[in-house]
């Protein structure tokens, strides 16, 4: 239903928080007590990091719990779920080509080490309606339509819907430690 004025339709909410620096250290040093960051794993076929790591689960609950009540106006206690999450690593020259995250609802990516700003690595948000700058004058209205680049640092964390297409710019630097955790929704 409409209202009367402006009408936002179709929102893709993307939500920047962060955690704190104890936090963020608790959680390294259990990444690094539990898992080989020197090969660090490309998805959750080897079992969900949060399965392993009780804190990331408990901040991943917290962090989407204020997602969805902040983004969505809704409880994420509501809902019957499962959390998935992996370890990435990012080393001298390390990109990602563009992705989503298929099947899950919402995807979160939690920063443990991203301390050097100029070395690349930004994550670029592409607008998910793939079509809908059909039509405009490219010079006058692309920036309605521009990728959302986010540089991030140690303690970010960032969730967006799993269908929004993404990509990692190409890292020039030593080391940086990521945790995407995915959210899948039951029905029940």
């Amino acid at each position: 239903m409409l209202k009367l004025g402006l009408n936002n339709c179709w929102a893709t909410p993307v939500y920047k928080t962060s955690i704190t620096e104890d936090e963020c250290a608790s959680l390294l040093t259990q990444v690094m007590e539990t898992e080989n960051i020197s090969t660090p794993q490309s998805d959750f076929s080897e079992g969900s990091l949060t399965d392993r790591i009780p804190l990331l689960k408990t901040l991943a609950e917290i962090k989407y719990t204020e997602f969805f009540r902040d983004a969505l106006e809704m409880d994420l206690g509501d809902f019957s779920y499962d959390l998935k999450s992996w370890l990435t690593g990012s080393t001298n020259g390390y990109n990602m080509d563009i992705h989503n995250h298929s099947g899950a609802q919402f995807a979160a990516v939690f920063y443990l080490l991203a301390e050097e700003k100029d070395a690349g690595g930004q994550l670029v948000m592409y607008d998910p309606r793939v079509n809908a700058n059909r039509g405009y004058d490219s010079n006058k209205f692309k920036h309605l339509f521009s990728p959302i680049e986010h540089t991030p640092s140690t303690g970010d964390v960032l969730i967006m819907p799993g269908y929004v297409y993404h990509s990692v710019r190409q890292y020039h630097s030593s080391l940086r430690l990521a945790v995407p955790v995915d959210i899948f929704i039951k029905d029940n």
